[in-house]
């Protein structure tokens, strides 16, 4: 997926659409961005995605109801773009709570995560928090780089996550520990985001 996400990023260059239905975001009018959902070519469907999220979070008409129709995709990868489009609306419950709770139960640990952070952002944290503390302790290292960036970007809200993140600091992957502790210092857990704390204070 990487080579694909660097693609849409260097793509889908963010417009200024009018607010009528018609207008064209990256040359297509968001009809047509919903007919390429349909694509039998995942790169296709992916930027769709991430399109008519862009076009939501532009507060295009009709715009946020397309990005349903995304997050309940057959495709993970669809409902992944979906899901972080969600998390950047001005107010995430358009696309349905109960949209975005059902994505908690995802069988793609990355949607999960992404539905979680849309529902924290919502203010509604509960179940939300309880799935990116379990994702921070999931087989796969790279999904649990995945929450706890997550528990980064999401300021504040991450404070019940502060032992799952002192248990992240000792994870057998390096990038997961960078990031949880740049994390427990954004919360004012830690007195600096680096290792360099942890052996200044051994050394004392």
């Amino acid at each position: 997926m990487p080579a694909l996400v660097l693609a849409l990023t260097v793509t889908l260059v963010l417009a200024v659409p009018s607010a009528g239905q018609d207008a064209k975001h990256v040359g297509k009018t968001l009809a047509a961005w919903q007919s390429e959902l349909q694509s039998a070519r995942q790169v296709d469907r992916m930027l769709a995605a991430r399109a008519i999220g862009e076009m939501a979070i532009a507060n295009q008409a009709g715009a946020s109801k397309a990005l349903v129709q995304a997050l309940s995709h057959d495709d993970s990868a669809v409902r992944y773009w979906g899901a972080v489009a969600a998390a950047e609306l001005d107010r995430p419950l358009e696309v349905g709570r109960a949209v975005l709770e059902g994505l908690l139960e995802d069988e793609a640990p990355e949607v999960r995560i992404q539905a979680a952070v849309a529902l924290i952002r919502a203010g509604d944290a509960q179940k939300a928090l309880k799935t990116l503390e379990e994702s921070l302790r999931h087989r796969n290292r790279g999904v649990r780089l995945h929450a706890a960036h997550a528990a980064d970007a999401i300021g504040d809200s991450a404070k019940p996550l502060a032992s799952a993140l002192q248990a992240a600091v000792e994870d057998d992957f390096d990038y997961v520990q960078r990031v949880a502790r740049h994390a427990l210092w954004a919360l004012g857990e830690r007195p600096c985001p680096y290792r360099t704390c942890e052996e200044t204070e051994q050394g004392r």
